[in-house]
C-alpha cells in the first residue's frame, strides 16, 4: 500500500510540475522573443520483487517506484517575424541572440529585439539594458549621435548613423545546448566556462519583432493530457486509502 501511494504521489508531483511549465508557456504566448519550455518524465529506481516475503513466480519481477520530472528544456525554434514599422525594433532571422549590457555592467543575451533610443542616444530595452554594438574607428554611443531618424541596420548587422557606418551588432550562440540559463524577462546568462561564438549567416531584420514560438493549441492539448494523468494518479491514492480502510476494518472484527 505504501508503494502504491508513493508511486501515485510521485506521479502527481511530476504532472503538477509539467502543468506549471505549460501554464508559464501559455502566459508568455504573446511575449516577444519568448521560447517555450518543455519538460520530460523519467522513471525512478525500479524495485525487484524476487524475495522470500513476496509471493511471486520464478521470474525476476520488477516494478517501478514512481516518476519524476526532468530538467526544463528550452525550445529554441524560431518564432514568426512580425513587421512593426518601428526602426528600433530588430528581429533575428536564423540562429543567435543579441547581447545586452545590464545596469551592473554584466552581459545578458536575448532574442527580444524591442529596443528604443534613449535620451543619451543608446539603444535600450524596456529594462534599460543597453544593446551591445561593436563600434568602429573609436566610435561609441557617446559620439555616434544615434536618433530615430538616422538609425539604420542592414541584414548583416552593420549599423549606420545616417550614411556613416559606425559599428556592427553581433549575434551570439554557445557551443553547448544548455550553456544559456534563463535570467527572466526573456534574458539569458551563460554558464561558467561556456564557449561563445559569433553567428554568421543569420539576418537582422529592422522594423520587425520575433513572436513567441508557443502554439496555444498544442499547449491546450498537452494541458488536458497532463490534467488527466494528474487525476489518474490522485485516484490511485484514493484506491490505496480505501483498501487500507478495508484491511483495518477486517482487523478490528
Amino acid at each position: 500500500m505504501y508503494g502504491m501511494m508513493n508511486v501515485s504521489k510521485s506521479g502527481m508531483s511530476a504532472n503538477q510540475n509539467k502543468i506549471n511549465v505549460i501554464s508559464n508557456n501559455m502566459v508568455n504566448s504573446t511575449t516577444t522573443g519568448y521560447k517555450r519550455l518543455e519538460v520530460e518524465f523519467h522513471d525512478l529506481v525500479r524495485e525487484g520483487l524476487n524475495r522470500d516475503s513476496y509471493p511471486v513466480n520464478k521470474l525476476n519481477t520488477n516494478i517501478g517506484t514512481g516518476v519524476r520530472s526532468g530538467n526544463e528544456i528550452r525550445n529554441t525554434m524560431q518564432g514568426s517575424l512580425k513587421q512593426s514599422g518601428i526602426k528600433t525594433d530588430l528581429a533575428i532571422d536564423g540562429e543567435g541572440l543579441f547581447r545586452v549590457i545590464r545596469p551592473n555592467n554584466t552581459y545578458a543575451y536575448t532574442r527580444s529585439g524591442e529596443f528604443a533610443i534613449d535620451s543619451s542616444g543608446k539603444l535600450v530595452d524596456d529594462a534599460g539594458n543597453i544593446l551591445d554594438i561593436q563600434f568602429y574607428n573609436n566610435n561609441s554611443y557617446a559620439t555616434a549621435g544615434l536618433t530615430n531618424e538616422n538609425f539604420t541596420v542592414d541584414k548583416s548587422g552593420q549599423v549606420y548613423a545616417g550614411n556613416e557606418l559606425i559599428g556592427k551588432i553581433n549575434l551570439y550562440t554557445a557551443t553547448g545546448d544548455n550553456d544559456f540559463l534563463s535570467a527572466g524577462d526573456s534574458l539569458f546568462v551563460t554558464k561558467d566556462g561556456a564557449n561563445l561564438n559569433v553567428v554568421n549567416g543569420s539576418s537582422i531584420m529592422q522594423g520587425y519583432t520575433e513572436m513567441s514560438n508557443v502554439n496555444l493549441g498544442q499547449e491546450m492539448t498537452d494541458l488536458i493530457s497532463v490534467q488527466r494523468a494528474f487525476q489518474l494518479n490522485s485516484k490511485g491514492i484514493t484506491v490505496a486509502d480505501d483498501m487500507w480502510s478495508m484491511i483495518n476494518n477486517l482487523q478490528s472484527r
